[in-house]
């Protein structure tokens, strides 16, 4: 302690480039952000933009507010390695949390470019803009984080020995979904569920390759992966009786999951499963960048989202996600900082049937000659129930979350959708910033429930940004019109403060 006060006393006595090399040998330091947000408004829901891709850190319930406080510690062990360590909680008034670890993890990095992570962390997509894109298909931002152990890149790393042609972005991981108690409770209290499952296991990777980004024209193609396993399932009989199903976990559960491989005891469990192990869910990416010159660039790319072999050979026409991204790198305030505009459809998913011989035991199996796979229900499934984590998808947010279906129900009702979104964002100042981002969208429910007459929506919202030293102050207006969240307005109010001790 006498070391600790007399090494402050020092350090506060050298001139201020003496004393950041003093703090700096060091090689620790700790960092706190304190944030408040309300949001207010009408209708039965918090405008659907101000939710979406946020991690579920602002509530879905309208007129709620909240409170978070984050602690952040890094620590460089050594010029090779560093360890970082987080802890983020929340506490919400007319929330759809009370109280909630929102990231808690510690992370050690290798020379800055590799690392091996523990616990629960807010990612954002290496490729979808964080604020203009309406999200990834696979692995966004929608949901609260799911505690896992994984290993990636910091980022895209350049390959030794390619001349700086060739840069890879991965990530692979295994976690464990936190909802449990949630499903369960949504299970009890809404008739209009049939099943659930708890105790879900969490699989995630993703692979992205990308020719040099400083030349006038760069490449970028990769797939992105998330697989549901594990865990036990709850189903009423037609008898009416609750039937109990667990699944495997062991470390053959685990390998099998990398890759969709096929469940040789299929039948014999009675797993109401597909013929492979667990609920896969993916897409797989082509992304073109032209560097106009060294401040501008735009990226065109197109997502192909995929349940299974159809979708990975394109069986589901156009569904997918196309965009065009514009981004200003100039240096100081831009009006025009970026701009997004993306077309999302999910209405073909390799057509309206399914029927496969391998989905059926023997005698059925050997009479069925034809195939038509199709029917491939995006994030709905039949033993899992639905790829949402506490009723957000993990995924794409304009595929309607269950969080939002009036009778409770815990699947995806509309996952037949086209979208058409815009946003742009820019700085007025170098304290004031904006956004503004629209979308409209029309859904069609799903091939085993259509919906007539087809829902549509208009949302919007403009958010203005002020930033000054350690302060951010938020004020933001958006507003929903139409059928799919019901018409919503809200006013969303934001102040952080983010300062070191260390």
């Amino acid at each position: 302690m006498r070391y600790l006060l007399l090494t402050i006393l020092v350090t506060a006595q050298l001139p201020p480039t003496a004393a950041l090399r003093a703090r700096d040998t060091t090689h620790t330091s700790i960092d706190y952000r304190l944030t408040a947000e309300a949001a207010a408004g009408s209708g039965s829901h918090t405008a659907f933009l101000l939710t979406a891709n946020r991690h579920h850190a602002l509530a879905t319930r309208p007129n709620t507010a909240s409170l978070r406080a984050a602690l952040s510690i890094s620590h460089r062990l050594s010029r090779l390695w560093k360890l970082e360590a987080m802890a983020d909680v929340m506490a919400g008034l007319h929330a759809d949390h009370q109280a909630y670890l929102q990231q808690c993890y510690a992370r050690l990095s290798w020379r800055d470019a590799f690392h091996l992570e523990a616990g629960s962390r807010e990612t954002d997509h290496p490729l979808r803009h964080p604020q203009l894109s309406t999200g990834a298909f696979t692995n966004g931002t929608n949901a609260k984080p799911i505690p896992q152990i994984r290993l990636g890149t910091n980022g895209f790393w350049t390959v030794p020995y390619t001349r700086g042609w060739l840069q890879i972005d991965f990530d692979f991981g295994y976690g464990k979904y936190m909802d449990s108690g949630y499903r369960e409770d949504v299970f009890r209290e809404f008739s209009a569920n049939r099943k659930y499952a708890k105790g879900i296991l969490y699989h995630q990777k993703h692979l992205y390759f990308r020719t040099n980004p400083e030349k006038h024209f760069f490449l970028t193609a990769g797939i992105d992966h998330a697989v549901q396993f594990g865990g036990t399932g709850y189903e009423y009989t037609e008898s009416n009786t609750l039937v109990e199903k667990k699944k495997r976990e062991n470390l053959r559960a685990f390998w099998e999951v990398i890759l969709p491989l096929g469940d040789s005891q299929y039948f014999d469990n009675d797993a109401m499963e597909d013929w492979v192990f667990g609920n896969h869910i993916g897409s797989m990416t082509i992304q073109l960048g032209w560097n106009i010159n060294n401040l501008h660039q735009l990226q065109a790319y197109a997502d192909n989202p995929f349940e299974d072999g159809s979708g990975m050979r394109k069986g589901n026409g156009w569904d997918g996600l196309y965009g065009l991204q514009y981004t200003n790198k100039t240096k100081g305030p831009q009006l025009l900082r970026g701009a997004v505009i993306e077309y999302l459809q999910t209405t073909n998913q390799s057509g309206p049937l399914h029927w496969d011989r391998g989905d059926y035991p023997e005698p059925i199996r050997s009479q069925i000659t034809d195939l038509v796979t199709g029917n491939d229900e995006y994030y709905n499934h039949g033993f899992y129930d639905s790829y949402a984590h506490y009723g957000m998808t993990l995924g794409n947010p304009l595929i309607t979350s269950p969080i939002y279906n009036e009778d409770g129900s815990s699947g995806f009702r509309d996952n037949r959708v086209k979208a058409w979104s815009a946003a742009v964002n820019g700085e007025i100042s170098s304290r004031w910033a904006y956004l503004v981002k629209t979308v409209y969208r029309e859904g069609w429910g799903t091939y085993y429930s259509p919906i007539y007459p087809k829902h549509h929506s208009l949302d919007a919202l403009l958010e203005t940004v002020y930033r000054h030293g350690p302060w951010l102050l938020s004020a933001t207006y958006a507003f929903d019109r139409g059928n799919t969240v019901g018409n919503c307005s809200s006013f969303h109010l934001k102040i952080g403060y983010h300062g070191r001790i260390l």
